[in-house]
């Protein structure tokens, strides 16, 4: 016989989602945030448009860094 399931469903928080900043207002900062200078900055992220939150640029950035150069 099938045991049922009293218990009512329990309710879970929604994650927080990061906060997503333009290009702009990251590039400001840049050296504050990921440790480059703006113009380290900006050839990580050129042609890039649209918001994107700290931790996703931080990601590309270091990406970028590795790259090897052709």
């Amino acid at each position: 016989m099938a045991k049922k399931n009293n218990d009512k469903p329990t309710v879970t928080e929604a994650t927080p989602q990061p906060p997503k900043f333009t290009v702009e207002q990251l590039r400001k900062n840049a050296l504050e945030l990921f440790g480059v200078t703006a113009s380290t900055f900006e050839g990580a992220v050129y042609g890039f448009k649209g918001e994107f939150t700290v931790q996703e640029m931080k990601n590309h950035i270091e990406k970028w860094l590795k790259k090897e150069v052709k």
